[in-house]
């Protein structure tokens, strides 16, 4: 079952309860990291870092995981998810745009602005989640660069050696 995790800050908080309760009762695994009631004062880091880990955390012991976070500014919360090593946070305006960042770039969490409306931003999520990676030799080679610059600072061109029985190739 896949598991997403949500939070969102005061801006988001409204959005991010309906999205909550759509994921669950469309049968998916929900972790809220927000508050338990909207604070004006709140900020959206602590939401970000938390949506971010929990994804990585769970995807690193194999759980089939997501983050969606709603914040007042969807850039800011980009921006703060993908601090933690691991996160590939991207914001979206369309449900095609969520599906594409997964198979891309295989995004992990996505951030949605609060003033988005509720069915549109569900059709997101519900996009997002059930998307998949383009399981290619090509984008495996780039996930494996961007994560060795991530961890080491270089991308010494180990990745770019791959070949193509190193990755599972799908064919459709």
């Amino acid at each position: 079952m896949t598991r997403i995790h949500f939070a969102a800050d005061h801006g988001g908080y409204e959005l991010g309860r309906a999205l909550e309760a759509r994921a669950r009762a469309a049968g998916f695994d929900v972790v809220w990291h927000g508050a338990d009631e909207p604070d004006p004062g709140d900020d959206y880091p602590i939401f970000a870092v938390r949506v971010g880990r929990s994804v990585v955390e769970d995807q690193d012991a194999a759980i089939d995981a997501f983050g969606v976070l709603v914040v007042d500014e969807a850039v800011a919360g980009v921006v703060a998810a993908n601090k933690v090593n691991g996160a590939r946070a991207v914001t979206s305006t369309s449900p095609r745009a969520a599906a594409h960042a997964r198979g891309v770039v295989d995004a992990n969490v996505l951030v949605l602005e609060g003033i988005a409306y509720e069915e549109s931003a569900w059709l997101n999520v519900s996009a997002f989640v059930t998307a998949s990676m383009e399981q290619t030799v090509e984008r495996g080679r780039q996930i494996l660069q961007i994560e060795e610059y991530e961890n080491s600072g270089t991308i010494e061109g180990w990745a770019v050696q791959l070949e193509p029985d190193q990755i599972a190739v799908r064919h459709e």
